[in-house]
């Protein structure tokens, strides 16, 4: 992998080769994550890295480097990534009453495999780093990227 992350952390391991090392890469490979795309999240950690002055990678918080992850990939690699390594919390929208409903993964989609909410929101808290505020991100998806995510074998990190 061709990468320009030359920051080296105390044990002189550069970022790609620590990002090699983490389970998430593997996933990003087994899901045909591109080359150029593991890239970008890289870059994203570099800047994450330099902002918070952190000195070995394994400082990175792992929502960091999962909502990394969802920022560059696509809706259904996203959705695997947030349900299979981390546990964001899960709002669905229903248009009839206007409301918002925290619910579980098998609350997204009926027995049926349809979406039992018109729209879905996923929240990453990220963790604190040396006292600095949480921050979050929330990702939204539509009724039909949650359908064809519950269609995908191997959603939420392996379940069949």
């Amino acid at each position: 992998m061709t990468c320009n992350t030359n920051i080296m952390d105390k044990n002189n391991v550069s970022l790609d080769a620590w990002f090699e090392a983490t389970p998430e890469y593997g996933k990003c490979r087994e899901l045909g994550v591109s080359g150029p795309t593991i890239s970008a999240i890289e870059s994203d950690l570099v800047l994450y890295v330099k902002e918070h002055d952190i000195g070995d990678f394994g400082d990175i918080p792992e929502a960091e480097l999962v909502a990394a992850i969802a920022d560059h990939t696509d809706t259904r690699t996203r959705l695997h990534f947030l349900f299979g390594f981390w546990g964001a919390e899960f709002d669905g929208y229903c248009t009839e009453g206007g409301c918002w409903y925290h619910i579980d993964l098998d609350q997204a989609v009926d027995d049926d495999g349809k979406a039992a909410y018109d729209r879905y929101e996923l929240t990453v808290i990220v963790s604190a780093f040396d006292g600095l505020p949480s921050s979050q991100r929330i990702y939204r998806f539509t009724a039909d990227d949650i359908e064809d995510f519950a269609r995908t074998p191997t959603r939420a990190g392996g379940d069949a």
